[in-house]
């Protein structure tokens, strides 16, 4: 599946340079391949491994920011802005977290059962429940020095702006880039908190809520504001103009502006820079595939390559045999080897892979966690009953590898302590890292029918259609 600069998945997009032809890009949050749509040259962005720092560039000057603030003073009904306004533009830093929630909910339901004779009444019964999610947890926090005005979350803004890595020339000349004042540390210490507060407030009806974060990741977002102040005998006014849409955030009449406060020390960190190089097999220099897949075979040298490892952490890739029906699609996984010393408690508290030794995970995208974690228990029940060979080649009924190993690597730890508390919703256990002993890539066929896919060797194990990318 090509992906060029247009196409996108989701409303968070960046823009780079193509290195080919110097062209602007567009890229979209979950690609890390693309094709230039000037010069059809095949790149790759290399992300780093410390956070990495965006800028979200201003689109309105001054004029528009007065116009914005007159349009809210007239709907106020208050006077017009006075001349001797003083403006101040700048980045201000916040901090976008994306995570996996995990939410465990005790419920008691009121069930009413209806008699079929007219002379008896209705019967309600109470009934327990236990309710357990995973899903995407995306938020925002202020990264900078408090400015009264100043929101201290984005909201979902960084969802849907198009952003560019943030350096010193896409700062505007008559802007200043204010320093981060809270370190990834101190927010993530905070989050874990507040994340904790979000099961207490949530009443429950029996037993405990929990409430778990997983594999937080961070970047850091500069967002342009323009503030406009004025102080004279009829007090002091400051209007808050949001850099983007023009648009009045807030208006403060009441500043101390004599106290003095200590101002605390910019937090030291390092922000990583995005990277974009040729998308090229190591081996014979040849392009290989513009499709977002962490692993490809190059169709002039067969060389594998595994995109941000060394290839040899998979040394060949597997397929499930036994099928020949002509509508099979190749699904990817992910297959971990259990350690010899966490076998017998994974294999009773997922229950039903007593014979299995791995766990299997998707290697394919999707933002449903829960049908990703119906499915990882399926496979790993299945695996031991697959027979395999190897492939040389990957043609286009084989899916692209989406997740990397590290992210399936990760994931088991989110499906891990998910079973535990399929087991027993009153266990306390702790998240805590899986440790492989190996991986392995291996594809299954799998065939449409109505809204499933099937798998095509046992014809036992499904899931929705709307999983598959």
């Amino acid at each position: 599946m090509a992906t060029t600069a247009k196409t996108r998945k989701s409303g968070f997009y960046i823009e780079v340079t193509c290195p080919g032809c110097g062209s602007v890009l567009d890229l979209d949050s979950d690609f890390f391949v693309l094709r230039c749509d000037h010069c059809s040259s095949v790149h790759r962005v290399i992300m780093p491994d410390v956070p990495t720092a965006y800028l979200i560039p201003s689109r309105i000057g001054a004029t528009e920011a007065r116009y914005g603030i007159d349009r809210y003073l007239k709907q106020q009904d208050l006077p017009l802005s006075s001349s001797g306004m003083h403006l101040k533009q700048f980045y201000y830093p916040y901090w976008k977290i994306d995570a996996i929630l995990f939410r465990l909910r005790n419920k008691v339901f009121e069930k009413v059962i209806c008699q079929e004779s007219e002379y008896h009444e209705e019967v309600v019964v109470n009934q327990d429940r236990t309710e357990i999610t995973l899903s995407p947890y995306t938020t925002t926090r202020a990264a900078g020095i408090p400015f009264e005005g100043v929101p201290v979350s984005m909201g979902m803004r960084a969802e849907y702006i198009k952003m560019v890595p943030f350096a010193d020339e896409n700062v505007e000349d008559d802007f200043d880039a204010l320093p981060v004042f809270s370190s990834w540390e101190d927010i993530r210490k905070d989050l874990m908190v507040n994340v904790g507060v979000i099961a207490d407030m949530d009443p429950t009806d029996l037993g405990s809520n929990v409430t778990e974060l997983f594999h937080p990741k961070a970047s850091l977002v500069y967002f342009p504001f323009l503030v406009m102040e004025s102080y004279s005998r009829e007090g002091f006014n400051r209007y808050v103009v949001d850099g983007v849409s023009g648009r009045v955030l807030d208006h403060v009449t009441d500043v101390d502006t004599e106290s003095r406060f200590e101002i605390p020390e910019a937090a030291s960190m390092e922000f990583g820079a995005l990277s974009v190089e040729h998308h090229r097999c190591s081996n014979c220099g040849l392009d290989l595939p513009a499709e977002q897949s962490y692993v490809y075979i190059c169709q002039n040298c067969q060389v594998l390559t595994v995109i941000g490892h060394d290839s040899s952490i998979v040394s060949e890739i597997h397929l499930a045999t036994g099928s020949d029906n002509k509508q099979d699609k190749m699904f990817p996984f992910w297959s971990l080897k259990i350690p010899d010393k966490d076998a017998a408690r994974l294999q009773r508290m997922f229950g039903g892979i007593h014979r299995s030794d791995r766990l299997v995970i998707p290697a394919f995208r999707t933002q449903n966690f829960d049908a990703m974690f119906r499915l990882a228990k399926r496979m790993s029940t299945a695996i031991p009953q697959l027979q395999m060979e190897t492939v040389e080649n990957l043609d286009n009924r084989f899916l692209p590898v989406s997740v990397s190993p590290d992210e399936a690597a990760l994931m088991t730890d989110v499906i891990i302590f998910r079973a535990g508390f399929d087991r027993d919703t009153a266990t306390s256990s702790s998240p805590s890292a899986f440790i492989p002993e190996d991986i392995r890539l291996v594809f299954v066929p799998f065939h449409p029918e109505h809204y499933f896919y099937v798998d095509s060797i046992m014809n036992i194990i499904t899931f929705e259609k709307s999983l598959a990318p």
